[in-house]
């Protein structure tokens, strides 16, 4: 998992960058409906854990990871529905042919790939690459608040920019031992 994409920043700069980063995806419009509503400690800290995770001088198993991924999904994510809706995406499913183009309707289902079991509550939301496209705007931004160095913000960039097609369903399992599904399908 070490490769030259990973920019080797210390804990001190992570927990900044994710402090500013966080509060500024949760203000902006564009996509702050994707997160839950607990405090935003409770979803920055697992975050936080999981990127010194990714970073860290040491090679981190791909099973531990898997669990911060995991964290950090369900307290970003994750609903809690004390009172059942009515409605469920099955219900609007039939608005797809319209975002894919498909109005014959045909009875393939979206195929995802979950990063780890908790990624499911981020897929259910549908994200798509504009979406990512604001998470990368918002990064840049935070960074140059910080005033990160040129070279060291290319690398967090690039390396975040690699993450589109894992976060977004396209990617691998983090972790797979064959005890969880990690096929996803988005409706139904």
């Amino acid at each position: 998992m070490k490769d030259k994409l990973l920019p080797k920043i210390d804990e001190n700069l992570v927990s900044k960058i994710v402090d500013i980063f966080y509060a500024s995806m949760l203000d902006d419009y564009r996509i702050n409906r994707y997160f839950y509503s607990r405090p935003i400690q409770e979803q920055k800290e697992p975050l936080k854990q999981l990127v010194n995770a990714l970073l860290s001088a040491e090679l981190v198993e791909p099973k531990k990871l898997s669990e911060l991924a995991d964290d950090y999904f369900a307290a970003a994510f994750a609903r809690g529905n004390a009172k059942p809706s009515l409605v469920n995406n099955r219900d609007f499913a039939f608005l797809e042919m319209f975002v894919t183009g498909d109005l014959v309707g045909s009875d393939e289902k979206p195929h995802l790939t979950l990063l780890c079991p908790g990624h499911s509550h981020f897929l259910r939301l549908q994200p798509i690459d504009d979406n990512y496209d604001v998470v990368l705007e918002l990064l840049q931004n935070s960074l140059n608040q910080l005033e990160v160095p040129q070279e060291t913000a290319a690398q967090i960039m690039a390396f975040a920019a690699s993450g589109r097609d894992g976060i977004l369903g396209r990617g691998q399992a983090i972790y797979d031992d064959g005890d969880i599904a990690t096929d996803f399908r988005t409706h139904g």
